[in-house]
């Protein structure tokens, strides 16, 4: 679940971690009346849990009242990456003398946090050289060593004005990775002011979804960006996400749903709607998924439906009594195409073929076949 920037300044702050000093809106309403408490300039800044807000124009500055009114009004109507905006982020410039980017995130590899460090920050900072970028493995049940925080606080600011700040900030960002379940914490930049101040002109938080149960506070906050028909499965207990493509997939497992996905793009489909069965045999549970998909179909929004088992604990049997069962309508069943393997495969091919259903026991002849399906 990644926090809104303003969401995640307010927890940098409640660990001791300076910010800018700003205003959240959630609409034009009030944001005139409180440009007094501000100083300009202002950034002016969308509030979205997507990526890429900056190049997309979501990231504005304001030199005078007319100025934050007109930007403000323009990003609240913005939709960036598919998704709106929530709030807009009315906040005061810093003025910095140095800046730098800071992060505490999971090592793919060695699957430990690991702590990044780099003398510059802002856009692109993937694009960093090697040499500008350090980083420092950390045990998750120890505190920030000292070590760390010399040699990290040296490389940044060379022992100059800022290496307090900064060390302070490696810490309670190490503090809030810990107690907050998170798998990133990440502040770019972090600005240095002439006095040696350390404030974080951006944040940027997200937390393990399997660990909001320790969060109630923060769970209320993770369906906000899920579509009408996730949020949908997810109340029913299903994992469905909505993608840009226009082929709806039902499969079992991560794996699977993956392989299927690669598979389409090979054939010049693009997987949409996808839901994720998961291990039940249960046909009305089946059901109840399929007719989620469908729902989408019939609205439009994918123009194929592929469902790909593979009968383990879900038998091949059970899923061909649940599309018997769910899908009636003609033009639904002309747009399923079905692939089955495992487990009373064979029995489950059969009861589909008399019922008329596009059904084949290889990947690559499913899959083309869905690409296939006219809208």
């Amino acid at each position: 679940m990644n926090l809104l920037e303003s969401e995640a300044k307010y927890l940098f702050r409640k660990y001791g971690i300076s910010t800018p000093h700003g205003l959240v809106f959630h609409d034009l309403k009030g944001i005139e009346g409180s440009l007094v408490n501000l100083r300009f300039p202002l950034m002016v800044k969308a509030q979205t849990s997507q990526g890429g807000r900056g190049k997309a124009g979501g990231i504005r500055t304001a030199l005078s009242r007319e100025e934050a009114l007109e930007w403000s009004g323009r990003i609240l109507n913005m939709q960036i990456a598919g998704m709106k905006v929530h709030a807009v982020l009315l906040e005061e410039m810093i003025d910095a003398a140095k800046e730098m980017y800071l992060a505490i995130t999971i090592d793919q590899i060695t699957r430990c946090p690991v702590l990044l460090a780099g003398c510059a920050g802002g856009m692109d900072v993937e694009g960093m050289p090697a040499k500008t970028i350090k980083r420092w493995s950390l045990d998750p049940l120890e505190s920030m060593p000292l070590s760390v925080l010399e040699q990290a606080s040296h490389f940044l600011v060379r022992d100059g004005p800022g290496s307090m700040g900064v060390r302070s900030t490696i810490t309670s960002m190490w503090r809030i990775f810990r107690q907050m379940d998170c798998e990133l914490v990440e502040i770019n930049p972090l600005m240095i002011t002439e006095s040696g101040k350390a404030i974080a002109a951006d944040a940027k938080v997200s937390i393990d979804d399997e660990a909001l149960f320790r969060h109630p506070n923060m769970a209320v906050k993770a369906s906000r960006d899920l579509t009408e028909l996730e949020r949908l499965a997810k109340d029913k207990g299903f994992q469905l996400v909505e993608l840009p493509g226009d082929i709806g997939v039902l499969a079992n497992g991560a794996g699977l749903t993956m392989a299927v996905l690669d598979t389409l793009q090979r054939f010049g489909g693009q997987g949409g709607t996808f839901l994720d069965l998961g291990g039940t045999d249960d046909p009305a549970r089946i059901s109840e998924a399929l007719s989620l998909l469908s729902y989408d179909l019939a609205r439009g929004r994918i123009r194929s439906i592929l469902v790909c088992i593979f009968g383990g604990i879900t038998k091949c049997d059970s899923v061909a009594e649940a599309l018997m069962m769910t899908v009636i309508d003609k033009k639904v069943k002309a747009r399923t195409v079905v692939r089955l393997r495992g487990n009373n495969e064979e029995d489950a091919v059969k009861m589909l073929c008399l019922a008329g259903f596009n059904v084949h026991l290889d990947l690559d002849e499913a899959c083309m076949q869905s690409v296939k399906v006219k809208g």
